[in-house]
């Protein structure tokens, strides 16, 4: 039986398999490895790479392309926009050698991968961008992605974090901006701060919390054990972290992505939601980190109606990764 539950903040519906008893193996799927014989990451590292060097590296600067949606081309893609070349898109690389998961890596050298993403961020949204009609800067959103095991999109298994420069502000993001901000209204409150105080409270979707963060499995969770990870400090951009909050948030990711050991060594989607670049959001949106397991295809439901179907419910799946942290 499906369970129709509805995100409190974006407003969208999930159908959970409520009546389903959890079985381990049903959800056990390996990463897959992606590297050959050889690791471009580590030939073109220098011999002499410090333990915890953090490289920058650009893969495609103008990463998007965008024409003008009044130039003939424009009708020529039956009626789609198509955005003039703009964007980027990087890699911030670990050092030689350093074929590992996020979880598994130093802790020092986790934390340089976090605050190499900071400072990129903070020097990608200083740039100048161009200005609409009204003088205002083009928005600018920028992505944090770490993704490990083919099936989750990894290009490598060499310790990275991919970071794009993205010339719009994404639906899902924009959709939690605007619930936040409705929330806020209604509520007073921000929605995040709440939800995340309210699953600590009451435990059952809980898998851990700590001085950083609450981490829990939300109740219309769209993938099989997915986690979010809320910072209790309230703050709207990523960005705005000193290095001792980065130091915070990367143990509190790096137990998170442990408790996925629960699976074996599922493949997996991290990213950070964040303010996007230049905005200010301080009471209305609370940046949080994301974990979606790749345990599963998309079946037809889900693309004929973006109607994301989970076949664990939440409860049951914080239940495991709890019990597993606890072991």
């Amino acid at each position: 039986m499906f369970e129709l539950r509805r995100d409190p903040v974006t407003g969208w519906w999930s159908a959970i398999v409520a009546d389903r008893a959890f079985s381990r193996e049903a959800f056990e799927v390996e990463a897959q490895s992606v590297e050959g014989t050889h690791c471009r990451h580590c030939d073109d590292a220098p011999i002499d790479d410090a333990p915890h060097h953090v490289r920058r590296v650009p893969l495609r600067s103008d990463a998007f392309h965008r024409i003008d949606s009044t130039k003939e081309r424009a009708a020529q893609l039956s009626m789609s926009e198509v955005e003039r070349a703009t964007g980027s898109w990087e890699i911030l690389v670990g050092p030689r050698e350093h074929h590992e998961r996020l979880a598994d890596a130093a802790p020092q050298l986790a934390g340089a991968m976090l605050r190499a993403a900071r400072d990129a961020m903070r020097q990608i949204g200083a740039q100048p961008r161009a200005t609409d009609g009204d003088g205002r800067p083009e928005p600018l959103y920028i992505q944090v992605v770490q993704s490990h095991g083919r099936q989750a999109g990894a290009r490598t298994s060499h310790l990275n974090v991919e970071l794009y420069a993205i010339p719009q502000v994404p639906h899902w993001v924009a959709e939690e901006i605007g619930g936040g901000a409705r929330q806020m209204i209604k509520t007073r409150h921000c929605v995040w701060c709440a939800l995340s105080g309210a699953e600590e409270e009451d435990g059952e979707r809980l898998v851990f919390a700590d001085h950083h963060a609450i981490v829990f499995t939300p109740a219309a969770s769209r993938s099989a054990f997915e986690m979010m990870v809320v910072p209790r400090g309230h703050a709207a951009d990523f960005t705005s972290l000193g290095d001792e909050a980065i130091t915070a948030t990367t143990a509190t990711l790096q137990r998170a992505l442990l408790a996925l050991d629960a699976l074996g060594d599922p493949p997996y989607n991290l990213f950070l939601h964040t303010a996007p670049a230049g905005e200010r959001l301080d009471q209305t949106f609370h940046w949080h980190w994301e974990i979606h397991p790749r345990l599963r295809v998309i079946a037809g439901l889900e693309r004929a109606t973006a109607l994301a179907v989970n076949p664990v419910a939440p409860e049951y799946a914080a239940e495991v990764l709890r019990k597993h942290l606890h072991q």
